[in-house]
């Protein structure tokens, strides 16, 4: 036994001293990495194949679906108004034009140009304003232009949530105005493909119950970028927003 272990031992030690051969490298991790990113690529280029191509079709899609969701507002029965009523003296009169001062201003955001007024309850009383306004642009000489008007809601989902509600509240929503009170009214002008309007648009505010017109001059001369030629210029008219003074 002693002797055949003599004979053992020294080839195990051997084969343990020996230097490993080196493993042949393969360039496999190159290969899989490239066809990891084909695999990306093509799934990509997949989804992407889904979506509208450019910004004139997704204007069209999002005119289409506004489009629809007035129309269909409108042959809905106007309901009355769960709005809750400011807290001034529910018989206050309505805001006459002498009532309020105006003001302007305006902001490009992406694909369109935001048109706001603020209307300042400038009298000795309290006055309602209606929640949805009745708006027009119109240029410097009152010719109104050829747009196509919708509503939306800052706290609304979409467009058509927005012209439900503006259909169910056109006639009953109100706004209450103390002395020093204002609120905001903003316009989303989208498409313009016309000419510049000569001297700026102007905002055309009707006041309910037949209280009068307040006109209030503007320095812009175009709505937002020209995306799809062979539709209509639309403008988006919210809801007024109220602006209490600081306490």
């Amino acid at each position: 036994m002693r002797r055949f272990l003599f004979f053992i031992l020294p080839c195990i030690l051997a084969a343990c001293a020996a230097p490993l051969a080196p493993a042949t490298k393969v360039p496999t991790e190159s290969v899989f990495e490239r066809t990891k990113l084909f695999a990306i690529t093509a799934e990509a280029e997949t989804q992407t194949s889904g979506y509208p191509a450019n910004d004139a079709t997704i204007t069209v899609i999002m005119a289409t679906k506004s489009a629809g969701g007035t129309a269909m507002a409108a042959t809905m029965s106007a309901q009355p108004s769960n709005t809750p009523i400011p807290t001034i003296p529910p018989d206050s009169p309505f805001c006459q034009p002498a009532d309020l001062k105006t003001s302007f201003g305006s902001n490009a955001a992406t694909q369109q140009i935001l048109l706001g007024a603020r209307l300042m309850n400038i009298s000795g009383t309290p006055c309602f304003l209606q929640a949805w306004p009745q708006v027009l642009l119109v240029d410097q000489q009152g010719k109104p232009l050829d747009v196509d008007y919708d509503y939306f809601d800052v706290s609304a989902g979409d467009a058509a949530s927005a012209a439900t509600e503006q259909a169910q509240e056109s006639a009953t929503a109100r706004i209450g105005l103390w002395p020093g009170w204002s609120v905001w009214l903003n316009l989303a002008w989208a498409n313009w493909c016309g000419s510049p309007v000569s001297g700026g648009v102007v905002i055309r505010l009707t006041l309910i119950n037949n209280a009068g017109v307040i006109n209030i001059p503007t320095d812009i001369q175009a709505g937002g970028a020209c995306n799809a030629p062979g539709y209509q210029s639309s403008v988006g008219i919210s809801k007024l927003s109220l602006v209490m003074p600081p306490q």
